[in-house]
């Protein structure tokens, strides 16, 4: 007859290997440390490309304000310029014109027309056009459009303006500002290269 083999004893038996499919406490702390040195070197460049871009897209909107004001101008002569940014865009969020008039031009889009508050802000951007001189005949001869940004640093650093010459120029206004509202202000400012 066979006789069973002895029992180990329960204290010499091999140990059980832990599971190895977890991280330890100092892999983990690791990962989070190169995880925040990442963040830390990404998002001011991530900020500052918005801004860039947030920027390029208030010149353009100067540029369409500055072409939108010579077609008022050509179509309206004896208004002359627009005095607002609603006179020269669509009635309401519609951005389809039906029929232009000289309250509202359809000369420029919705968005940009309806962007004339910070909280209305088009790409960061604010914007206000304001009429300038008047001739002898009444008509608006001058203006002046600005735009600037909805939140400083955030949004954007620099203002824009410009006036019934076409020539985009820019501030740092090192801080919260108002677009540009009047021909000194504007001419003030240093002419976008």
């Amino acid at each position: 007859m066979a006789t069973a083999a002895p029992a180990e004893p329960s204290h010499m038996k091999e140990p059980e290997a832990l599971p190895t499919n977890g991280f330890t406490l100092a892999e983990l702390l690791v990962i989070v440390a190169l995880v925040a040195v990442l963040a830390a070197i990404i998002l001011p460049n991530v900020l500052r490309s918005q801004i860039s871009a947030n920027e390029a897209s208030a010149v353009g909107s100067i540029a369409s304000i500055n072409r939108a004001e010579v077609s008022y101008q050509t179509a309206n002569p004896t208004i002359g310029f627009a005095s607002s940014l609603e006179s020269l865009g669509p009635i309401g969020k519609d951005s389809e014109c039906h029929v232009p008039s000289p309250a509202h031009a359809c000369l420029i889009e919705a968005a940009l027309a309806q962007a004339g508050a910070a909280r209305q802000a088009r790409s960061g951007y604010w914007f206000r056009v304001s009429p300038g001189e008047r001739n002898a005949q009444g008509a608006v001869s001058a203006y002046v459009a600005g735009a600037a940004a909805a939140e400083y640093k955030q949004t954007g650093v620099r203002d824009f303006c410009s006036e019934e010459d076409g020539v985009i120029r820019f501030r740092d206004p090192g801080g919260s500002s108002r677009p540009a509202a009047n021909s000194a202000e504007c001419a003030a400012m240093s002419i976008l290269q």
